[in-house]
């Protein structure tokens, strides 16, 4: 199996991928935009049928490696604060319905899950990024918008802030495991004496709303971008960002960003 880096001059890499990224917090503070969630099993979810409740929506997608290994922590938080009032509902974000069944019979969960099929419902809430969690308050207002994982610490840390649980004394978010299978990563030693280098601007990443992200650190793979910032793990796929401009912003700045073509490759900076 072919192994590829994308090496800048200068930088290698490192187990713990980081950038500085500051986490979104669209919506925070507003009414609720207006939705209708149907779950699996047929649960209606409405703005009115959950008014009165604290609501924990986790927007995720089956190919992504930090909602996989949130979805224990997700599963946690509701079992233990569901008699509190915390409703807690899991989003598939633009999967068929027959795919999201097909993982979760291999990956069972115990929170609703909803298979939206589409992005609408995602784009109501502005997400581009998995997870995104927010936050929807008793009274039908978003408290928390935000990308990222980080294992049930940093939920409970989400959680704190509308007023379930208490936060944790301290909040240090896990690393997503790496996966048995599909491309591996080649860790490039630095060389003795080397020469020091004119330092490489950061990357840009053009989202096709316009958004912009600087990075440093990040790893690309087949159909998405996966940072770290502040210990949160986010995985943006390919879709979200508009790759043309990307491509030649970054050309513009001296940064020729490799794209893989093919589920061999994985293409890191560092």
């Amino acid at each position: 199996m072919a192994n590829t880096v994308n090496k800048a001059a200068g930088r290698f890499v490192y187990a713990g991928l980081t950038i500085a990224l500051m986490c979104a917090a669209a919506l925070a503070d507003t009414r609720a935009p207006q939705f209708t969630a149907t779950t699996l099993d047929g649960q209606t979810f409405t703005n009115s049928s959950l008014n009165g409740s604290i609501v924990l929506l986790q927007f995720w997608t089956t190919w992504c490696p930090v909602c996989h290994h949130d979805q224990a922590a997700v599963d946690a938080v509701q079992a233990e604060f569901g008699s509190s009032g915390l409703v807690v509902i899991a989003v598939d974000d633009n999967e068929p319905e027959a795919l999201v069944r097909q993982y979760l019979q291999a990956n069972p969960r115990s929170v609703p899950v909803v298979a939206s099929g589409g992005h609408a419902l995602a784009a109501r809430f502005g997400v581009h990024s998995y997870p995104t969690y927010v936050i929807i308050n008793r009274s039908g207002n978003v408290v928390l918008n935000r990308g990222g994982g980080g294992g049930e610490p940093y939920l409970r840390y989400l959680l704190a802030s509308a007023g379930v649980g208490s936060r944790p004394q301290s909040l240090q978010a896990s690393n997503a495991p790496s996966s048995s299978s599909g491309p591996r990563l080649t860790y490039v030693p630095a060389m003795p004496n080397a020469v020091p280098v004119k330092p490489i601007p950061k990357t840009i990443f053009i989202f096709s709303n316009g958004d912009q992200l600087e990075a440093d650190h990040y790893t690309v793979y087949p159909k998405f971008l996966h940072v770290t910032a502040d210990g949160q793990d986010r995985s943006i796929p390919l879709t979200a960002l508009d790759l043309p401009e990307t491509i030649a912003l970054n050309r513009q700045r001296g940064i020729n960003l490799k794209i893989p073509t093919s589920g061999n490759e994985v293409f890191v900076a560092f």
